[in-house]
């Protein structure tokens, strides 16, 4: 009787998980696909608000404060003049990676969200920041890989980081054009996580192939 028992929770339990959350798979669905439309700082700024709220109301949950730190990454780069607000929406991004390697510290997705971050800061000042934030945003990506050593994004930020050096020394982006086209051409291969894991980056390395000639 027992057994039976275990066994009936250890099914009520697998069908939960396996159900999953239709209100929260609702909510990134719509989040996600409102994230795909944003055009301005102001719109990234709305949907880092959108899976804040999701996030705030499933705690268990990581991938909503991912795309909140995303979204805030994004919204520095976008910002063109004002070093003061470029800085502050990372200061936002950065706190939710920080909780987020807290809680995922095995998680390859998040330590690659933290190298874009770091090479974000650097964007800001690159004649200053240079040094320090190119050897931060490797140290991540190298844990990314380390982790998953497919991860398309550590490897186009690897990339990024490596023929944006290249450009600022005024050296041919040449050599690594053969691994970016290998990334373009393996990236749905790649992108073999789970539901509502991240999936960006493409629309960039196709650039970056343009870049090559491809």
């Amino acid at each position: 009787m027992k057994t039976l028992t275990l066994t009936i929770i250890t099914l009520l339990i697998s069908g939960v998980v396996y159900a999953g959350n239709p209100k929260y798979e609702k909510a990134m669905e719509a989040a996600l696909n409102q994230l795909d439309q944003c055009q301005t700082i102001t719109d990234f700024n709305a949907v880092a608000n959108t899976f804040k709220r999701i996030g705030d109301a499933e705690k268990s949950e990581w991938l909503p404060l991912y795309y909140q730190a995303f979204s805030q990454i994004i919204m520095s780069f976008m910002e063109q003049k004002d070093k003061v607000k470029k800085d502050a929406y990372l200061d936002l991004a950065e706190s939710s990676i920080n909780k987020l390697l807290e809680s995922n510290p095995e998680e390859s997705e998040v330590y690659a969200l933290q190298g874009f971050m770091f090479t974000a800061r650097l964007v800001v000042d690159p004649q200053t920041r240079g040094q320090k934030y190119m050897m931060l945003s490797g140290e991540s990506v190298g844990k990314a890989l380390k982790i998953n050593p497919t991860n398309p994004r550590a490897l186009y930020i690897q990339l990024s980081n490596e023929t944006g050096a290249a450009r600022f020394f005024g050296n041919d982006i040449a050599p690594y054009c053969d691994r970016i086209n290998h990334l373009l051409e393996n990236w749905e291969a790649y992108n073999s996580g789970a539901k509502f894991y991240p999936k960006w980056g493409k629309r960039e390395v196709e650039g970056m192939a343009k870049g090559c000639g491809g």
